[in-house]
């Protein structure tokens, strides 16, 4: 769980101690190592691969099956001994409630967090991390880390209306 390199996350506190949108930009673009870039009309199931090639667990997957219901398919996590079907609601995929079930699967190791640089475009920036890491930025950056990276709660909206 604890593979994460140094140098990304030092890339991660580089922008937390000079938190301006150039730099951010400057940083983390093209750092798919780093951060998920989801565009608002994503195939969902990529959006599991992409936090998988960060994170690097070698135990996490999406498995999508078409079926008879609303959506047409399902769309299973896979993440260590654990499964989980995406809940969609109404016709098709969401990103937003596929962001909601990769987080949940993968505590309490692992927590994705949302970019607030990002907010208003298109595309959505999102950082997977351990959770321990998180902690340690938390308590390292206390009062810089919530103004920056959005906690997933039950009213967070990213990409719905």
């Amino acid at each position: 769980m604890l593979n994460y390199s140094t140098e990304k996350l030092e890339t991660i506190e580089s922008y937390i101690e000079n938190p301006t949108s150039d730099f951010y930009y400057d940083v983390f673009d093209g750092r798919y190592d780093i951060v998920m870039v989801v565009d608002w009309k994503e195939d969902d199931e990529e959006i599991i691969g992409y936090c998988e090639n960060i994170l690097e667990t070698g135990h996490l997957s999406a498995e999508i099956e078409d079926v008879d219901n609303q959506q047409g398919f399902t769309i299973t996590i896979h993440y260590a001994d654990k499964s989980l079907v995406i809940p969609y609601q109404g016709e098709g995929a969401d990103r937003d409630t596929t962001l909601f079930a990769l987080n949940e699967i993968l505590q309490p190791d692992y927590e994705i967090r949302f970019c607030k640089v990002s907010d208003g475009s298109d595309t959505l920036d999102f950082i997977p991390l351990p959770k321990i890491l998180w902690h340690r930025l938390d308590m390292k950056y206390a009062g810089k880390m919530d103004e920056l990276f959005e906690r997933f709660t039950e009213n967070s909206v990213f990409f719905g209306d």
